[in-house]
């Protein structure tokens, strides 16, 4: 799958980890010598841990990162969780696209919230 993406993209900087995140995001981000600049988030559909996801990434994440979160209206705890992480401080804008949430960081960019149903 890497590889694909890989020459899809024409990009030879992406990294594919599979594996359970409570054990590999920790690992990663402990290793990582750069910031995040994409991160797509489908893992435990639960508040907390979602939330948890959120917030060991934040450090990581720098003006033009963009987080996706899958599933935000999977659960009634997925749906608190994209709420509390569209009222976040450091998150200016969000897209809800029903299926996955996109996140951004822009500074210069006022806070705002899109939903986009189609």
């Amino acid at each position: 799958m890497h590889s694909r993406i890989s020459k899809k993209l024409h990009a030879d900087n992406i990294e594919v980890i599979v594996g359970n995140i409570d054990h590999t995001l920790p690992e990663t981000l402990a290793k990582l010598s750069a910031k995040i600049d994409f991160a797509y988030f489908d893992a435990n559909h639960r508040y907390e841990p979602t939330v948890r996801y959120f917030e060991d990434c934040l450090p990581y994440m720098h003006n033009d990162s963009v987080f996706i979160f899958d599933d935000i209206y999977w659960s009634d705890e997925m749906t608190q969780a994209w709420e509390y992480i569209k009222k976040h401080p450091q998150v200016t804008l969000t897209v809800d696209l029903f299926w996955i949430g996109l996140v951004f960081f822009r500074k210069e960019q006022v806070k705002e919230h899109f939903t986009l149903r189609f």
